[in-house]
């Protein structure tokens, strides 16, 4: 009886590993959470940055707006974008055009700020 038992739950083991994954569009977006805290994070960079110098924020400004332009095209994709509608809903893309637009404005932002104050 443990011999038949251990040679189906190999069997089982064969055949699921063997199965195709079944992983969705979303496994490969970032959650909308870790959206919002990176437009924090780049908004307390940028807010620190332009208290030392103007110019600082627009160190970080190319790499972020580099990303959030990869996010943006993902979602524009016509495969991957109305797969990623489907699966998270239109209040994600809301939120990640949301995030995107703000991580490129924010660094911008706060060193027009700060160069305007030094004039």
């Amino acid at each position: 009886m443990g011999a038949r038992r251990f040679m189906l739950m190999i069997l089982a083991a064969w055949l699921v590993s063997a199965a195709p994954a079944a992983a969705g569009v979303s496994d490969r977006e970032p959650a909308s959470g870790a959206l919002w805290l990176a437009v924090i994070a780049v908004a307390g960079m940028s807010w620190v940055m332009a208290c030392r110098r103007w110019w600082l924020p627009l160190l970080i400004w190319a790499p972020v707006a580099f990303l959030a332009s990869e996010l943006i095209a993902e979602l524009g994709d016509p495969i991957i974008g109305p797969a990623v509608r489907d699966e998270l809903g239109a209040g994600y893309i809301l939120q990640a055009d949301l995030c995107s637009a703000l991580l490129v404005v924010v660094p911008l932002m706060f060193a027009n700020i700060r160069m305007a104050r030094l004039r």
